[in-house]
């Protein structure tokens, strides 16, 4: 590993494993950052990560299904054969001497999401922006030695870092659910017991799917003592399920972008939630603000108005890796600090204040559509399909060809009874003009709805 170092990308091409995450402090400690790739992609997008990246080096693992293409014009470093060899005459000074020029601003990790042009966008991530996440994570949910979490997320998704670092920050423990069980819901509330699991922190999808199967009626998850839920809007109804069946349980909603290093706002979920209500998305973290931003770049504090959510401060990630133009374009100067230079990071969603001052996500902006003269957030439309009894999933999309807002949803529910409900919950302009039964809504690597399938249906 002689040839990483400060700032130096160091792909991991690996199963997800605890050996894993034994390769990912490694390339930390060498002071070079790590770059998780999901062994299972088209060997396609993984080579436009590793072009990105022009890293010298893989870390693979023996046993692992590696494409025969990885290996060309990189050194494939097998890190079981690593950890089998003697270590080298001065290796620990080396080693020592790379943390001493080590600092909190250098990277810790890259992640790779998807790019509106079909190339990904490399993340880089701070060590000091980790370390500020993590303190705050473990400090506001109060975890402990004793916490068991579960990891649910892929290592290439950025919420996995929660577990991880949290696991060791607190000295506490984690394990890997294996990903078969989240299509056997049965299966997977009994590992959660055979495990004694305190903690989740799982996409809604994974939690809608239980309560969906009606399983935590014939057994609960019965050491569980914190849920949270991310990466997509967690539907009131079935938040509601969880909450009727584990009622001793602390519940809390968070947001954030990949950009804003795990989380930028949380909300502890302590009052009432209605089924056709979005649950707030709370307050900022430590070290974090969050504001409001109108077309004019003028901040809203009042109720109602919608606005694009910006994030400024610590948990900023340092752009994206070997792309300086499209880190122009997200990472841009305060337009509300004119004594000074001052980044912010614009998410591309938009959110709005509640009667209650609290923050709400309403949609993507490109989720915001004009339909029939009027400014349209389709997530609206999803909350009030989701509020119907019977109804699972939902999600809506515009198709622009024929101008029509078009539902997919999953659930037992007819389409004349859910037109119906909804001619009751919805101004006319905002009905779907047409619906889609799905026996099961597509979901993607990282367990949110995957809209890029269903547009194919379109």
């Amino acid at each position: 590993m002689d040839e990483a170092g400060t700032g130096v990308p160091v792909p991991v091409l690996m199963e997800k494993s605890v050996e894993c995450i034994e390769a990912f402090l490694g390339v930390a400690y060498t002071g070079a950052f790590y770059v998780p790739i999901d062994i299972s992609m088209p060997w396609n997008r993984a080579e436009l990560i590793l072009n990105t990246l022009n890293a010298g080096i893989l870390l693979v693992r023996s046993g692992d299904k590696i494409p025969e293409e990885a290996g060309k014009g990189r050194k494939l470093v097998y890190v079981d054969a690593l950890t089998a060899l003697p270590l080298s005459p001065g290796a620990v000074e080396r080693i020592e001497k790379r943390q001493e020029s080590c600092i909190d601003a250098d990277p810790m990790y890259a992640i790779f999401t998807s790019g509106s042009t079909g190339v990904p966008k490399g993340v880089l991530v701070s060590r000091r922006s980790v370390i500020n996440f993590t303190e705050w994570w473990c400090e506001t949910f109060e975890f402990s030695e004793n916490e068991v979490f579960a990891n649910q997320t892929p290592f290439y998704f950025d919420a996995s870092v929660k577990d991880i670092y949290a696991t060791l920050r607190c000295g506490a423990t984690m394990h890997i659910v294996p990903k078969k069980l989240f299509s056997l819901p049965k299966q997977l509330v009994a590992f959660l017991n055979e495990k004694e699991i305190t903690v989740i922190d799982w996409v809604p999808s994974a939690l809608c799917m239980i309560v969906n199967f009606k399983t935590l009626e014939k057994e609960k998850p019965r050491f569980l003592k914190k849920i949270m839920f991310l990466g997509e809007v967690m539907p009131a109804k079935q938040f509601n399920m969880w909450r009727k069946a584990l009622p001793d349980v602390k519940y809390a909603n968070l947001y954030g972008p990949t950009e804003a290093t795990g989380d930028c706002t949380y909300y502890k979920v302590e009052r009432e939630i209605k089924d056709n209500e979005s649950i707030p998305i709370g307050r900022a973290c430590m070290n974090t603000e969050v504001l409001l931003l109108d077309e004019d770049d003028t901040l809203i504090t009042e109720a109602g108005r919608i606005g694009e959510i910006v994030v400024r401060g610590c948990s900023l990630a340092l752009g994206y890796y070997n792309d300086p133009e499209k880190t122009e374009a997200a990472f841009t100067e305060n337009p509300l600090q004119k004594a000074y230079k001052e980044r912010i990071y614009r998410t591309g969603d938009l959110g709005k204040y509640n009667e209650l001052g609290e923050l709400l996500f309403v949609s993507r902006k490109d989720s915001q559509i004009k339909h029939m003269g009027h400014r349209i957030e389709l997530g609206e439309i999803e909350t009030a399909i989701g509020a119907v009894e019977g109804i699972r999933r939902a999600c809506c999309l515009y198709n622009e060809k024929n101008s029509r807002i078009v539902a997919f949803y999953e659930g037992e529910t007819e389409k004349e009874r859910l037109m119906e409900i909804l001619k009751e919950a919805l101004p006319s302009y905002m009905l779907p003009g047409v619906y889609h039964r799905l026996s099961e809504m597509p979901v993607n690597l990282n367990g949110k709805t995957d809209r890029t399938a269903l547009k194919e249906l379109l």
